[in-house]
């Protein structure tokens, strides 16, 4: 019995693994006879102890996790306990079977039985069966539909209307007028859903339903763009400057003219934020003022004869004289 548990059990988790492909299971949790209550953890090979279990049919149901934290559909198995010391039935004793959830007379003689439908209406019916062992025990239940044609009826030829619903919600039903046609899941949480579909033909008669089970995946997160800026020139925060950011060179000019800077070393502060509200760590730069003019200059000897560039790279011909910012010793150093 336990070997048929564990069969069980695995081939429950490889549907419901079929059915969420794009993911993966992360875990499982089952419950017996409905007592969603006392369920219980669930791993990959594990065995479930039924030894409390009394004798008698009974329920397994499973659910699994996957790595998106959507819980699967639950999906149900009956299974049977012996009772203690009990051989193996050898012979089919009682037949006994309803029409329409009406139990008729039970067949103790078990050849070739013919049921008596003439006083069915026409349409669809259900016939369920069930049998009992030399040893007293009954079968699970085993449902069959069928379909009573009205008298001299001829045969369909087209079908003139289909429609379908979504996860056993009926009642909003909605019709299919071409076929293949399209339909809109947008509005359906991410996790395993059912469409139910049937068909009419042109006799007015509808055929069985025919469900199927399907998986919407999450949609991916809407990636994050550069939105807007902030800094601040050496401590002073409380002035910080911001503004957005309108366009996706990645370059931004900051005008330090206004900012009537003392010569020397200072600090630069900035960060970004994107579309999702995030901001980035702080980046500090340094960077230094020097005064320059053509009949007073306040640049340090020492620097006049070292090399300058441009922020492109490109080499000067001697110390800068018009504002900007240049590198000078691998430092930045804005000229005014």
């Amino acid at each position: 019995m336990m070997k048929a548990i564990k069969g069980m059990l695995l081939a429950v988790v490889m549907f419901i693994s079929t059915a969420a492909a794009q993911t993966t299971i992360a875990g499982g949790e089952y419950w017996i006879d409905g007592a969603i209550g006392a369920r219980q953890a669930l791993s990959s090979g594990a065995s479930i102890d039924i030894s409390t279990l009394q004798p008698g049919l009974h329920t397994l149901t499973v659910r699994v996790k996957d790595s998106n934290g959507l819980w699967s559909n639950q999906v149900a198995r009956i299974f049977f306990v012996s009772p203690p010391g009990r051989t193996d039935a050898t012979s089919v004793t009682v037949c006994e079977y309803w029409l329409d959830g009406v139990k008729k007379p039970e067949y103790t003689t078990l050849n070739t039985q013919i049921i008596d439908i003439s006083d069915l209406a026409p349409g669809l019916h259900k016939v369920l069966v069930r049998v009992k062992d030399d040893l007293g025990i009954w079968s699970n239940q085993m449902s069959r539909t069928f379909f009573v044609a009205p008298g001299a009826q001829t045969d369909a030829t087209t079908i003139t209307k289909r429609e379908f619903w979504l996860d056993g919600d009926i009642v909003h039903r909605q019709t299919i007028d071409d076929t293949p046609a399209v339909i809109d899941i947008s509005a359906l949480d991410a996790g395993l859903h059912m469409m139910t579909m049937r068909v009419q033909d042109d006799k007015g008669i509808w055929s069985n339903q025919m469900a199927r089970s399907f998986y919407v995946a999450p949609l991916p997160a809407p990636t994050a763009t550069l939105a807007r800026y902030m800094y601040w020139i050496d401590n002073d925060k409380e002035h910080a400057v911001t503004g957005d950011i309108t366009d996706d060179s990645g370059q931004l000019v900051i005008d330090l003219e206004p900012l009537a800077l003392e010569d020397g070393d200072h600090t630069l502060t900035w960060l970004v934020g994107d579309s999702k509200g995030a901001w980035s760590e702080k980046v500090i730069e340094t960077f230094t003022v020097v005064t320059t003019g053509i009949n007073n200059t306040r640049m340090p000897t020492n620097l006049r004869n070292d090399n300058w560039y441009d922020l492109s790279g490109r080499k000067l011909n001697g110390m800068p004289t018009r504002p900007g910012i240049y590198i000078n010793n691998g430092r930045k150093i804005v000229v005014k």
